[in-house]
């Protein structure tokens, strides 16, 4: 029996577009390319989602991988939480849920940085009985002690789970500890996906 819907953050509750940010902000092809091969794509930024470093410790690394773009790195690295606004289907979406009774839980790697300039745009913080950021515990989906953390920490049983994340690395690692996973592409999609998984709890 399903009484919990464990939610991922990024490209399932709010959007995640660090490209078009960089765009808006006028950034070149060539900016853009080093920005990200310093920040966003680079190996740090799961090390910032696992919270080993301090912000600004991170933010001097990312600038050593690009020095010629320091300006620009600090720029985003301050101002960063424009790359995510809350998705607009996501507080009807949570409040049906909660309506029904199922338990809500948020799972997100998220860096301290990112937490400290987007956490207002949460609302779904209010609606949510536990959530486990990254940064905060030091492990990373889908490593499968975080799992394993977040329910031991709200006392929920993994079989009892579903986990709707929109990468499949990560809802294999829950699947390791027996909760149940959706692969988010869509609202629409995973919407009707989680609601195939609950009446079949129901039959």
């Amino acid at each position: 029996m399903i009484r919990n819907i464990i939610f991922d953050v990024g490209k399932v509750l709010v959007s995640y577009e660090p490209e078009a940010y960089m765009r808006k902000l006028g950034l070149d092809e060539a900016a853009r390319a080093a920005v990200n091969q310093a920040m966003f794509e680079s190996p740090l930024w799961d090390q910032a989602d696992k919270g080993v470093m301090t912000p600004e410790e991170f933010l001097e690394a990312y600038i050593a991988g690009a020095p010629e773009y320091e300006k620009e790195i600090r720029l985003i690295h301050s101002t960063v939480g424009n790359t995510v606004e809350l998705l607009p289907y996501v507080m009807d979406w949570i409040e049906d849920l909660k309506k029904r009774g199922y338990g809500i839980y948020i799972l997100s790697n998220y860096g301290e940085n990112m937490w400290n300039q987007t956490r207002d745009k949460m609302q779904f913080l209010s609606l949510a009985d536990g959530a486990v950021f990254s940064y905060t515990c030091k492990m990373l989906k889908p490593e499968k002690e975080i799992y394993l953390y977040l329910c031991e920490k709200y006392g929920l049983i993994p079989e009892e789970c579903v986990f709707i994340d929109d990468r499949q690395v990560n809802i294999e690692g829950g699947q390791k500890v027996g909760i149940q996973g959706i692969l988010f592409k869509d609202y629409d999609q995973a919407k009707d996906r989680l609601e195939e998984l609950l009446s079949f709890q129901k039959e």
